[in-house]
């Protein structure tokens, strides 16, 4: 079935560019299941769901050159919590590009001047970007991950000393200081966006 639209969710691995009848298009692979594909291309498709998780796509990427100082190819987290990082393997002016799931890349090498990349589910694909290309691409993602979690766990540290002023707390009041956190963590991303920079 050729879909009109697609979720990207924890079990999205990636979402590679195709030729149909001189359309380009994307073909998606979970973990579970056959590939499927979309009408729209790789890039829309990143696009459109950076927007259902309440950012656009350039807002995504501002925020992982304020963290990484990449400009090039930029990798970018979908949702506001760093569980879904996707990098490139051209440009996104680019239609026939190609984005992976950091963390269901299992391992990768060459093949023959292409790229060979295993999956979590031990499912293998080539795609047409010399290995020097792909590794730099994925080192540019863990990087964007780690600096991420490090802005991330510096903020709830700061947040949790804030709150935890009390030398014990009952489960209602526990309950409450995370939700307060998370919603504090919300607005802080949201600024850091706003503001383009850390």
């Amino acid at each position: 079935m050729n879909r009109l639209q697609y979720q990207i969710n924890e079990e999205t691995m990636y979402i590679v560019s195709i030729n149909n009848n001189g359309n380009i298009e994307s073909r998606i692979g979970e973990t579970y299941g056959d590939s499927m594909e979309c009408r729209l291309t790789p890039n829309k498709l990143i696009e459109r769901n950076c927007r259902n998780h309440s950012q656009n796509y350039l807002a995504r990427k501002d925020l992982s050159k304020s963290l990484t100082n990449i400009t090039s190819k930029i990798p970018v987290i979908i949702d506001l919590f760093g569980a879904y990082i996707y990098f490139c393997t051209h440009s996104d002016r680019v239609h026939e590009n190609n984005w992976f799931n950091i963390k269901h890349i299992q391992a990768y090498w060459d093949n023959k001047g292409m790229t060979r990349i295993q999956f979590s589910n031990n499912e293998e694909l080539e795609v047409d970007i010399s290995y020097s290309s792909f590794n730099n691409q994925y080192l540019n993602a863990l990087k964007l991950h780690y600096r991420f979690n490090q802005q991330k766990e510096k903020y709830q540290k700061k947040e949790m000393g804030m709150h935890f002023q009390y030398p014990s707390l009952g489960r209602g009041e526990s309950a409450q200081i995370n939700e307060t956190i998370y919603h504090s963590y919300i607005n802080y991303i949201n600024g850091l966006q706003a503001r383009g920079r850390v």
